[in-house]
């Protein structure tokens, strides 16, 4: 695995293909990985997975041969902290609206010069101190990848200045509250939606960050790839397993 997972063993761009792993297994986690899905979606915002086990399944996860991905709940020292510490190596931050808030995140997701992260050479997001901190220090910069979520109105308005942050990333897009914050709630198909979640996913890319979104298959997520998102969740484990339980209990239906 490279420091960079964006760019693939021949040099040239990649783009990232992920799932959502939300049932918190890290059987599901690692098998993610093993059947070829380049990144795994691990949430914290909207779930109740502790730091311990968002460890466990970092580790899950790169077993498989596999990115791990964390959201957060908030830009917090704490969060962006820990995440880091157990390993998260592309960290998703939400509600990020003001340049400011970029900031904030690249402060305490990056070790000095770049930012303020916290001194500490025993984690396992700093390799266990097997190495020099310096060394280490450096390393944890170049394969840790900070990402503000864009998910409203005003966000997409300061997109330019977002994205202007020096130690982000990219940017990533949440269509769902983005829908909301538009008036057009859970409407994905809506023409006003996609053109603002490709205005977005452009204005990143001209800027030289990555883009990312999360969306089921369908003409949404066609116009971010088609925009040079490179950062792309479209399944996840438990909608998919809800799939196809559904399925395999109507083909039993209908054979009985």
């Amino acid at each position: 695995m490279t420091d960079d997972p964006f760019i693939d063993p021949d040099g040239g761009p990649r783009v990232l293909f992920g799932t959502a792993v939300l049932s918190c297994a890290p059987q599901i986690a690692e098998l993610a990985g093993r059947v070829g899905f380049d990144t795994v979606w691990l949430e914290v915002e909207h779930g109740g997975a502790s730091y311990a086990q968002i460890e466990q399944l970092c580790m899950a996860v790169e077993s498989g041969g596999a990115i791990p991905t964390v959201r957060l709940p908030n830009h917090h020292r704490e969060h962006v902290t820990r995440a880091l510490e157990v390993g998260a190596r592309i960290v998703v931050v939400p509600m990020v609206n003001e340049v400011e808030t970029a900031r904030e995140i690249v402060r305490w997701g990056k070790f000095p010069p770049q930012g303020e992260r916290g001194f500490n050479s025993r984690s396992r997001g700093v390799g266990y101190g097997l190495q020099p901190p310096v060394e280490a220090f450096e390393q944890a910069n170049r394969r840790t990848h900070l990402f503000a979520q864009i998910e409203t109105v005003g966000a997409c308005r300061n997109i330019e200045g977002i994205c202007c942050v020096d130690g982000l990333a990219g940017i990533f897009v949440g269509p769902g509250d983005l829908s909301v914050s538009l008036g057009k709630m859970a409407q994905f198909g809506d023409p006003d939606l996609a053109a603002s979640v490709t205005k977005v996913i452009r204005t990143a890319r001209a800027a030289g960050k990555h883009a990312g979104i999360l969306t089921s298959p369908g003409p949404l997520l066609d116009a971010a790839i088609e925009a040079g998102a490179d950062l792309v969740f479209c399944a996840g484990d438990i909608n998919d397993l809800a799939r196809a339980w559904r399925d395999t209990i109507r083909s039993f239906a209908t054979n009985k």
